[in-house]
């Protein structure tokens, strides 16, 4: 599979690039920058067609809000087109290929593996026509090269498709804000509306207010925290779980902060990347199984939403994980806490439940046949037991333990 992505990618794009690449190194050019030069050697070269340059002419550039309002950005698009003519060697003007660099910072995707990981990004001329709305109706997914757009929800014939440019679950002055800052526009959908007219941190109780003040620095400490495991490289996953181990409890515990609500939504996203990378699974799989039963019904609505999805495929993944020791042996039975449970019984009834969605769901092939293997592994791994689907009753008892032991893990504010 890997030769044949060469392969591909050598005829689409990179026989054009690669002289340009080893020209300059040892040193690698930023992804947007990369991305450019790939778009006008591959222009240059008559590699796209006329109704795909049509479509991309009538995308925005915003170049006079980028100049007036965000001179970083500016600076940085000129500077990657000053880099994209001199090693190209194009007769191509620099503020042409400067427009180009704007339409893709504002037209762009982030380009997704199957499990949601960064990996590049991807411009798509009838994608990049796709309206906005908090109050989104689809989402757009990737399976390798392709893009998809999903219904997330029902949609009526003659209703317009919108997808959402940012993450729709945080507060509506956050999301505002990112609209603004990058593609220059301010939402005026229902969900914005309602959540203008009504008053900020309305989902406290009487009791918050009067730690109003640090419940707010808080929660900006708890963004700038979450901006910083975006963005970082390196980090300790044990320390970086400590502090959002302490964020979560002190909106918690403070305020009473839903579970359900930002930034305590990505803070535990976040802490069981963490916990997980600091080899703690049976602190991650509790985590994973508070996201799949107290706050993903609430955050994403629908069963067959991505995140939902993806979500419940990994705690199936760290289920299976938490049956293995550190010398790879297979224990059926597990404590967490003082209960016992069996995780792979879990595994098999998450999983069997994507099985049963995957023709409604909004995921790919890729994702569906990932969720199909990891689920006929699981049938496979009980030992001399019954097979999982024979097991309804253990299964529901199973079931009557995770909901203990989420019940507890919030009742410590964690």
């Amino acid at each position: 599979m890997y030769q044949a992505c060469q392969k591909k990618d050598w005829k689409f794009a990179h026989a054009h690039e690669c002289a340009i690449f080893k020209n300059l190194y040892p040193r690698i050019l930023p992804s947007n920058a990369r991305a450019l030069l790939r778009m006008i050697v591959r222009t240059e070269r008559h590699k796209y067609t006329d109704e795909d340059l049509e479509l991309f002419s009538q995308l925005e550039t915003h170049i006079s809000e980028i100049r007036d309002r965000s001179p970083e950005q500016w600076e940085r698009i000129a500077l990657s087109s000053k880099a994209v003519k001199t090693y190209s060697g194009t007769d191509m003007k620099e503020e042409t290929i400067s427009a180009f660099g704007a339409k893709l910072e504002l037209n762009s995707f982030n380009f997704t593996n199957i499990l949601s990981d960064r990996i590049g990004l991807y411009l798509h001329p009838y994608a990049a026509l796709i309206n906005h709305s908090c109050n989104y109706n689809a989402a757009v997914v990737f399976d390798r090269d392709k893009l998809y757009v999903k219904a997330t929800r029902p949609i009526q014939e003659g209703e317009q498709i919108f997808i959402s440019y940012i993450d729709a679950t945080n507060p509506v002055k956050r999301r505002r804000s990112e609209l603004r800052g990058r593609y220059y526009f301010d939402c005026q959908c229902a969900k914005c509306e309602k959540d203008l007219a009504a008053p900020e941190h309305s989902f406290l109780g009487p009791e918050a207010q009067d730690d109003l003040s640090a419940l707010e620095a808080a929660e900006i400490e708890a963004y700038e925290l979450l901006d910083e495991c975006s963005s970082a490289v390196e980090v300790d996953p044990k320390k970086t779980a400590k502090r959002l181990q302490s964020s979560i409890h002190f909106l918690r515990q403070v305020g009473a902060w839903p579970v359900t609500e930002q930034p305590l939504v990505s803070l535990r996203d976040e802490l069981i990347v963490s916990l997980l990378a600091d080899q703690d699974i049976t602190a991650g799989f509790v985590q994973a199984a508070v996201r799949y039963l107290r706050v993903d019904p609430v955050a994403y609505g629908d069963e067959r939403h991505p995140v939902r999805q993806l979500h419940a495929y990994e705690l199936a993944r760290i289920a299976v994980s938490l049956c293995y020791d550190a010398d790879g042996g297979l224990s059926l039975v597990k404590s967490v806490g003082d209960i016992d449970i069996e995780p792979i019984l879990l595994a098999w009834s998450v999983l069997s439940r994507l099985v049963e969605l995957e023709d409604k769901a909004c995921t790919v092939p890729s994702f569906k046949l990932m969720v199909s293997w990891l689920h006929d592994a699981t049938q496979n791994l009980n030992g001399d037991k019954k097979v999982p689907k024979d097991r309804g009753d253990d299964i529901r008892k199973e079931w009557e333990k995770m909901e203990l032991l989420v019940d507890t893990a919030l009742k410590r504010r964690s």
